[in-house]
């Protein structure tokens, strides 16, 4: 058996028989990577402890699944038999599946998502299915393993059970991330009762299709505060505005560091270049998986001495963490204030893309915008997204039909407007 120390769990463990498969997948630089992309990208500039990585989230979110398939498993009942039967056949599918599903991820996390417009989630594919060394360990596990787990995590698999069990509402992912975040930051906003959760789990039939919910009468209020736990960690963690001028500024370095390559003032390492430039395609795969935040951290400690005053200025106030500030908007409305950054911008010589910075946050608080939807051509049905409450009869009710609390909050939009500027240059508008 082997045995991890986690500061979530506690103890992870894997059999080495049974489980080779995802030892072995471990055990490959395509995932030991993830050791050096932060889970929270730049959220350790506004909370310190955010540093843990995608590699320890992965597998949390691993450890869960099993500890979920485990009480489901369990569970009695003629009538949920055919439901248990899929899920153990799946088991290890399922356990491979979310360890891979972040496998896709860029440095900062999200934050290269902003600057090429590909999300990762269309990474983690091309890496399990592209010429990597991930996919060489699936298909020799068995031909066909790689597209099984693709489906798994792009929601299209058939077991619909399995691809809740990892990505939806009620997940192993949100279960770890709020868990791990929540402690890692040292804000107890996504805190929840895990055991109590594990312990009400349910499984069903809804609308034809095999569903995980949990107990009616025992899980209202954890289902209530696990929705609750997400909501406050974006509204004051995720969304956090030191945090996002962070990731701002970032995207703005990327952005100036392109218009340089293009006048032939900056020559961009080739890695960088490929992604910046030619995006996703097979043969930017492996390009790809030599970017972490180490390597973008080495670019921007050398572009800070660059000829290029904005090129350097910018990543000079990233080293720094000498970040924009917000702009206190209620003093003049925006149409006034933009017209005083490009009367700046002129006066500065500096294009005001890189004065003023708008930002709007937003997220749904029930249903979550982020899940990767079926975006290719396939006809495949996209699993639903809803939690579900089972009462002793199988029968089952959605939660935000019986919680008031959850009623309030669904569908609605977490939005935050938010502008950045330099210090300097806001007391320079506010005083004219």
């Amino acid at each position: 058996m082997k045995t991890i120390r986690d500061p979530v769990h506690n103890i992870i463990q894997f059999d080495k028989n049974e489980e080779r498969l995802l030892l072995d997948l471990i055990d490959t630089l395509d995932f030991q990577r993830l050791r050096h992309i932060r889970q929270l990208g730049l959220t350790s500039f506004t909370f310190p402890g955010a540093e843990h990585t995608r590699f320890t989230h992965s597998l949390g979110v691993t450890h869960v699944m099993k500890r979920l398939l485990d009480k489901l498993t369990s569970l009695k009942g003629d009538n949920i038999q055919p439901f248990i039967h899929e899920l153990k056949e799946h088991r290890l599918l399922a356990l491979t599946a979310a360890l891979l599903h972040d496998i896709g991820h860029g440095p900062f996390s999200h934050v290269l998502e902003k600057t090429t417009k590909i999300r990762h989630e269309k990474w983690t594919i091309a890496i399990i299915l592209g010429d990597t060394e991930i996919h060489q360990v699936l298909e020799n596990y068995r031909q066909g393993f790689a597209q099984d787990v693709a489906d798994v995590i792009q929601r299209t698999h058939s077991s619909r059970a399995l691809v809740k069990l990892l990505s939806s509402q009620l997940d192993a992912d949100r279960i770890d991330y709020l868990l791990r975040d929540s402690k890692m930051t040292g804000a107890g906003y996504g805190y929840f009762d895990l055991e109590w959760l594990i312990h009400v789990l349910r499984i069903g039939e809804v609308n034809g299709e095999i569903e995980v919910g949990l107990d009616k009468d025992k899980g209202l209020s954890i289902a209530e505060d696990f929705v609750m736990a997400r909501y406050y960690m974006y509204v004051n963690v995720y969304y956090h505005k030191t945090s996002r001028s962070a990731e701002l500024l970032i995207d703005r370095i990327f952005e100036r560091a392109i218009e340089l390559n293009k006048e032939g003032k900056l020559e961009l390492p080739n890695d960088l270049y490929e992604i910046l430039i030619n995006g996703l395609n097979p043969k930017t795969i492996k390009n790809y998986l030599g970017l972490t935040d180490n390597t973008i951290w080495f670019y921007i400690y050398q572009w800070k001495d660059h000829q290029d005053p904005i090129l350097s200025d910018l990543c000079s106030r990233f080293v720094h963490r000498k970040l924009y500030k917000t702009v206190p908007i209620d003093q003049m409305n925006e149409m006034a204030l933009f017209e005083k950054v490009l009367a700046l911008s002129k006066e500065k010589g500096i294009p005001h893309q890189y004065i003023y910075l708008k930002d709007e946050a937003i997220i749904s608080s029930y249903e979550d915008d982020y899940i990767l939807r079926n975006e290719s051509s396939s006809n495949k049905k996209v699993a639903t997204e809803q939690i579900i409450l089972f009462d002793k009869k199988g029968n089952y009710e959605e939660l935000s039909n019986i919680s008031d609390t959850i009623r309030q909050i669904r569908n609605k939009k977490i939005f935050i407007p938010r502008i950045f500027m330099p210090e300097e240059y806001i007391k320079m508008i506010l005083k004219k």
